[in-house]
């Protein structure tokens, strides 16, 4: 004890001793930064800069048509596609940030991070189209099983394959589920199990309409199943559904907001509408558009002037107790299929037959890609002598079911009078049209004033004038007329609404025998017997010459055909 200290105890003063501060524990002490985490310069590298380096390094950085970031990553040995903006992405830049630091990035450098990647994807980046479950690329055909190993189907003329690791072709929504691998062996006929149609040639119809759908980038015709309750119509559209774009919620509600309809448009390949009472004309026009190609552009926030476009082309399904399906241009791309109640000794339970499905459903899928390789090989030499408004269908179905079992000629006799069905359906369901069906009943040729016509209708029997759908104004009947002329054509009933006299404007119908005989197909097929199968279809002796089958795809442009008088003149039936 020194002197000072002795004197401070001797006064009653206790110093207060001097200690050393205790030893940091060795888990929290501050590491140093590796070299791994400096510049170039030396300097210590930020954890903005970090996230940007791991995404450009480890990251393939693209966008599509619409200048959306995507990036292409490794995961567990296979490669996704995300979007930037997605929480997937996110979650995994954060986690290989974490995995080479062992720390966590705050929020503002992940933001900014993200801004800069996302830029990069854009200016620096390759502009890469994606697509929804089907592709086409390099004279292929890509499906998309959207399972976890990222699996896609490649089928071309020469057959069908599994790929690993296939280009990058697809984005996924929430809503897409999981496709199982095909297997080879199977058949078609395995589908009758499943979908309660008794009719032959509503099977030709059904099986072309499918198989249709793996076609990326062509208008696709829309079932719609009607029937008693009792029928399975939801249960066909969900097999369909399951063969074609297999989905987490696979039935769906149709929406009365335009906004949320779209929505369901775009992140669904085949939407199926489950029993449905009827359709507005503004759902029944975006359904036209979801077939043949379509989109709506809308502001991305209310205070920017900023576009999101949002564009589909869609394979929906429709079904009711109802032919819901009513308006002319919706009936032009529908295939329309009448399922009877099923007797109680024929239903199965929910667990069976689904069961059975599943069991099947490998095999089904291998029998639709060995068919659609046939027809791959096939449709280049198709050349069919007129075309509907559903050219593609029309095209393409002959060609898959000659790939199928040689029912080519057959599926457009079936086909022709599906359409003969749906002209009736259009025009009788229409109170105008009816109206001007029974009008000439006894006519061959009549024609007046907008004025005259409205007052010889309302005349008729079956017309209530009190009917708030009835129109009260002649120029009303006048535009009324002319939505409805082209199915009143189809009909055999040919209006002529701008028909001029030297002093007047008129109205002139006239009675027809219309080339296309839809009248006569309303019930029967014709008996003609003027094309063979050499007139429907010119097939090359050495079809390993085409150079590429696309290239006549691509070239098609028939949907303006709205009323081609001449479809399928004078096509044969076939024996059986």
């Amino acid at each position: 004890m020194t002197n000072k200290e002795q004197l401070f105890r001797a006064a009653g003063i206790i110093p207060i001793p001097k200690h050393k501060p205790a030893p940091i524990p060795e888990k929290q002490k501050k590491s140093k930064p590796s070299d791994d985490n400096k510049d170039d310069e030396g300097k210590k590298e930020s954890q903005a800069d970090a996230l940007i380096r791991i995404a450009t390094t480890e990251a393939f950085l693209f966008h599509d048509k619409a200048k959306d970031g995507y990036a292409s990553i490794t995961i567990n040995g296979h490669k996704e596609t995300w979007p930037l903006g997605s929480r997937f992405f996110r979650q995994w830049l954060v986690r290989r940030y974490y995995e080479q630091t062992e720390k966590s990035p705050n929020s503002e450098a992940l933001r900014q991070a993200l801004n800069v990647i996302e830029a990069k994807a854009i200016f620096d980046g390759p502009e890469i189209k994606l697509s929804l479950r089907v592709a086409e690329y390099e004279n292929a055909l890509w499906y998309d099983l959207a399972n976890g190993a990222w699996q896609a189907v490649r089928i071309t003329p020469d057959g069908w394959a599994v790929v690993d690791s296939p280009p990058i072709l697809f984005r996924r929504f929430k809503n897409t589920a999981a496709q199982v691998l095909p297997e080879r062996g199977g058949s078609l006929d395995l589908l009758k199990k499943y979908i309660n149609l008794k009719d032959k040639e509503d099977w030709l119809l059904l099986i072309a309409l499918i198989i249709h759908t793996y076609i990326p980038g062509i208008p696709h015709a829309i079932p719609v199943f009607y029937g008693d309750k009792g029928a399975a119509k939801t249960t066909a559209q969900r097999v369909i559904r399951k063969l074609v774009d297999p989905a987490i919620r696979d039935t769906m509600t149709l929406p009365n907001d335009k906004n949320e309809l779209v929505l369901m448009l775009m992140t669904n390949y085949a939407p199926c509408f489950d029993n449905l009472d009827g359709l507005s004309p503004w759902q029944s026009d975006m359904l036209c558009q979801a077939a043949t190609g379509g989109g709506i552009s809308k502001r991305e926030l209310y205070t920017d002037m900023d576009e999101v476009i949002l564009s589909f082309l869609r394979c929906p399904m429709l079904n009711g107790i109802n032919l819901v399906a009513s308006r002319d241009d919706l009936l032009d791309r529908s295939v329309l299929f009448k399922l009877d109640r099923i007797d109680e000794e024929n239903r199965k339970t929910e667990k069976e037959f689904w069961q059975e499905f599943e069991t099947d459903r490998p095999l089904i899928l291998g029998a639709i890609s060995d068919t659609l390789a046939g027809a791959l090989k096939i449709y280049p030499t198709v050349k069919l002598p007129a075309l509907p408004r559903m050219a593609d269908f029309a095209t393409w179905g002959y060609a898959i079911m000659e790939a199928a079992d040689g029912a080519g000629l057959a599926f457009l006799q079936a086909y022709r009078k599906n359409i003969a069905g749906a002209v009736e359906e259009a025009v009788t369901n229409d109170i105008i049209g009816a109206a001007v069906i029974e009008f000439m009943t006894d006519k061959d040729e009549w024609k007046g004033t907008a004025t005259d016509l409205i007052e010889k209708l309302n005349e008729l029997p079956s017309v209530d004038e009190k009917d708030k759908a009835w129109p009260k104004r002649p120029n009303t009947l006048t535009r009324r007329l002319n939505r409805i002329k082209s199915a009143l054509a189809d009909y055999g009933i040919r209006v002529n609404t701008d028909y001029r006299t030297a002093t007047q404007r008129l109205i002139l119908l006239q009675r027809v025998d219309n080339l296309s005989s839809f009248a006569s197909y309303r019930h029967e097929s014709s008996n003609a017997n003027t094309y063979t199968d050499d007139d429907i279809m010119t097939v090359d002796d050495d079809n390993e010459n085409i150079s590429s089958f696309w290239e006549t795809l691509n070239n098609q442009g028939y949907d303006g055909n709205d009323a081609n008088d001449d479809f399928f003149a004078d096509l044969p039936q076939e024996d059986g």
